[in-house]
């Protein structure tokens, strides 16, 4: 109950991915009062059932932490990885609420609330790039579009830019390119010492593949220095998302000049990202009047605000309570 008697409404947010599964409990005054972790699944390949079970267990720990039970939370809204195709939302919205015996919930694709993690306003479109990469356009009737696979695999975040990062260190050693400080970087990363061992590694073993990605602040980093080939690397990467930016407004016939475009996703984090730079000034040049903006906050509280937002509740109500909580919690974006 609050001060007048009142008895207090929540709103539960759940963000589910392949490495993790979050959940949130905020209040309607905005504070976040309970969040937990688990496991994370992709119910495509690992079936709804699995699915459900991490998300379970931190929506259990997370409503246990906020000190209430499920029956005070009046509204839900779960982000899913793998909610692509029509007829997936019904099918884990279903789910759900069998779970965790709730009526009021929504589920839509994460992209949608990693918008809502950043955004002003309801409507516009997000980039989030970390492992892989998506995006979305929401319009202000509420229609949705979600990459997912228009996306092809070179663009698929940091996994794809640094396969990149380390195709311009073969270039280097052809002399395709001018030689870089790349080159030391993998080489150092590999415990190797020349580019012919570095090149069969790459080829032959699946495993350091998809360790490079671990690769992309060095990545960056040697591009902030002025390094030649990462610098050109991120300007093609860069006018890339730019360009699917452009193709999502004209397909869903949006004015670039009336939206946020948010940019979600680590790859993106830092206060002078040398790509995230290039991100902007690339839709300074071609889409005339559109704001970038960064997630300020972990997609989790976006569908905490996504769900105010579905509650009919101002902004005015509950802004302060997200910035302070999600500040101590440790939700804020970096």
């Amino acid at each position: 109950m609050d001060k007048a008697g009142k008895k207090e409404r929540y709103v539960l947010g759940i963000d589910q991915g392949g490495t993790k599964t979050a959940a949130a409990v905020i209040r309607e005054d905005g504070f976040i009062v309970g969040r937990a972790m688990a496991k994370g699944a992709y119910f495509p390949d690992d079936g709804v059932e699995r699915a459900m079970a991490p998300i379970e267990e931190a929506v259990s720990e997370a409503v246990r932490s906020a000190g209430i039970s499920t029956e005070d939370i009046v509204y839900g809204v779960a982000g899913i990885s793998g909610v692509d195709w029509p007829g997936d939302d019904d099918r884990i919205r279903k789910a759900l609420q069998q779970k965790l015996s709730m009526e009021e919930i929504f589920a839509c694709n994460d992209m949608v609330i990693a918008f809502y993690s950043g955004a002003r306003c309801p409507h516009g479109a997000v980039i989030c790039a970390g492992t892989g990469m998506n995006g979305a356009l929401i319009d202000r009737n509420g229609r949705q579009f979600v990459y997912g696979d228009y996306m092809e695999e070179r663009a698929q975040g940091g996994s794809a830019l640094a396969k990149r990062a380390l195709r311009k260190v073969f270039d280097a050693e052809l002399g395709l390119c001018p030689p870089t400080k790349l080159t030391p970087l993998f080489l150092q990363q590999a415990g190797l010492t020349d580019v012919d061992a570095l090149l069969k590694r790459y080829m032959t073993e699946e495993g350091f593949q998809k360790e490079l990605r671990f690769l992309m602040p060095q990545i960056l980093m040697v591009a902030q220095m002025g390094d030649e080939a990462a610098g050109s690397l991120l300007d093609e990467f860069a006018g890339e998302i730019v360009a699917y930016i452009e193709a999502g407004f004209r397909k869903m016939e949006m004015t670039p000049g009336e939206e946020d475009i948010v940019l979600a996703g680590s790859i993106f984090k830092g206060a002078d990202n040398p790509l995230t730079n290039r991100v902007i000034e690339g839709v300074r040049e071609r889409m005339q009047g559109a704001q970038v903006v960064q997630a300020r906050y972990e997609p989790v509280v976006g569908a905490c605000i996504m769900g105010l937002d579905r509650l009919g509740m101002e902004p005015s109500k509950w802004e302060v309570g997200i910035q302070k909580s999600a500040a101590v919690l440790g939700l804020l974006r970096s």
